[in-house]
C-alpha cells in the first residue's frame, strides 16, 4: 500500500520540530520494515496539493500529527480518491475526521500515547500539590523565606492518607488512577459512565462531584472538551474547596468557568490552582491567573512533546501493522467518537 505523510505547515497547531520527533528516523526505518507499505518519507503539505496530486491520488495511507490539514469532501474526493486509512498521531481527530469518515476512510489515533504523558504529568502535581511543593518554592525564594515557606508546607497533607479527587475517567483520568496505586492516598471519581466494575478495578470510589470538591486535598479534572462540559466547573463547586485545596486541570478550559475559579481563589488565598491550559494562553499578558500567587500556570506541557513524541510515532507503527495485517487495533476511531470530545 502506498502511504504519503499529509501536513498543514500553516495551521496553528503545527510545529516542525515536533514532525521530526514524531516521525523520527527510527519510526520512519519501522514504517518502512511493514510489509506491504511503501512510504514516501519526505511530508505533502497542503499548499502543494496540486504540484503533488499524482502521488497523493494514489495514496492509500496517510500518516500525520497536530498540524492535520482539514479539508473538504470534494477535496477528499480529488486528492485522496483511494484513501482507506490514516493514522493521526494526536488524540481528538473531531477537527479534520468527518470528510474522511464519509468517504468510508478509517481513522486510527495515538491518543494512548498522548494521554501517558497527561498522566505522568499529573501524576507529579498530585503528589507536590499534597506536599504544599507549589506554593512553597514560590515563597522561599520571595520575601517570605524559609520559616514561611515550611509553614506553608506544614499545613498540607503530604500523600499519606490524602484524598485524591479524579473529574472524568477517560484515556488520561483512568491512567492517572492506575499510576496512583502504588500511594497510600484514597481515591475518588466522577464520571457518569463509571461502571462499579471499572470503578473497582482502577481502586476508586465513585463520587458525585460535590463531594469530590469539598472533600479532597487535590482535585484534577481530565474533562473533554464538548457541549456536554463547557462550563460545568463552576463558583458552586469551587466555593466547596477546604482552605488547603489543589485543582488542577491538564485538560482543555472549556470545563472550567475561569471567572469562578479566579473568585474561588481570591476568597481563600491558601487554596491552590495549576493550570496548564488557560483560555488567554495565546496571549496570557492581561490574564488574571498571571496576578495570582496561588496560581501556578504551566504553558501547554502536560500531553506529549520533546522526545515523548516518538513514542506516539511507534504507536502508530503498531496500529499500522495490525491494519495491514487485518487484526483489530484498539487505537481505530469511530465517527460516534467525535461527540465525546478528547
Amino acid at each position: 500500500m502506498r502511504a504519503v505523510i499529509f501536513l498543514d505547515r500553516f495551521h496553528p497547531n503545527y510545529d516542525a520540530v515536533q514532525s521530526m520527533h514524531v516521525y523520527s528516523d527510527l519510526v520512519l526505518e519501522k514504517l518502512q520494515e511493514l510489509p506491504g507499505l511503501e512510504l514516501t518519507p519526505e511530508p505533502v503539505y497542503l499548499d502543494e496539493l496540486s504540484e503533488k496530486a499524482e502521488l497523493t491520488q494514489q495514496a492509500q495511507i496517510v500518516f500525520s500529527k497536530w498540524g492535520m490539514p482539514e479539508i473538504s469532501r470534494e477535496m477528499v474526493q480529488r486528492y485522496f480518491p483511494n484513501l482507506k486509512a490514516i493514522f493521526y498521531a494526536g488524540s481528538s481527530i473531531k477537527r479534520f475526521a468527518l470528510p474522511f469518515f464519509a468517504q468510508g476512510v478509517r481513522i486510527f489515533a495515538a491518543g494512548e500515547a498522548n494521554a501517558e504523558a497527561a498522566a505522568e504529568f499529573t501524576l507529579a502535581n498530585i503528589l507536590l500539590a499534597n506536599k504544599g511543593a507549589h506554593r512553597a518554592c514560590r515563597m522561599y525564594k520571595n520575601a517570605q523565606g524559609y520559616q514561611q515557606a515550611r509553614r506553608e508546607a506544614d499545613a498540607r497533607t503530604g500523600n499519606y492518607r490524602a484524598k485524591v479527587g479524579l473529574i472524568g475517567v477517560g484515556r488520561v483520568g483512568s491512567r492517572v488512577a492506575e499510576l496512583l496505586k502504588p500511594f497510600d492516598v484514597d481515591v475518588l471519581a466522577y464520571d457518569p459512565y463509571l461502571t462499579p466494575y471499572r470503578a473497582k478495578q482502577l481502586h476508586v470510589v465513585i463520587a458525585e462531584l460535590e463531594e469530590l470538591f469539598s472533600e479532597c486535598d487535590v482535585i484534577s479534572s481530565h474533562l473533554p472538551s464538548n457541549a456536554q462540559t463547557a462550563g460545568m466547573l463552576n463558583y458552586d463547586l469551587f466555593s466547596l474547596m477546604m482552605p488547603h485545596a489543589t485543582f488542577i486541570n491538564a485538560a482543555l478550559f472549556e470545563p472550567v468557568v475561569e471567572a469562578d475559579l479566579v473568585r474561588a481563589l481570591q476568597e481563600v488565598p491558601t487554596r491552590t490552582a495549576v493550570l496548564d491550559s488557560i483560555r488567554a494562553e495565546a496571549d496570557p499578558s492581561n490574564d488574571i491567573f498571571l496576578t495570582l500567587d496561588n496560581a501556578i500556570l504551566t504553558p501547554h506541557i502536560a500531553g506529549s512533546f520533546g522526545g515523548e513524541l516518538e513514542r506516539m510515532g511507534e504507536l502508530l507503527v503498531e496500529a499500522c501493522s495490525d491494519y495491514l495485517s487485518g487484526r483489530p487495533s484498539r487505537h481505530e476511531q469511530f465517527q460516534d467518537h467525535l461527540s465525546v470530545g478528547c
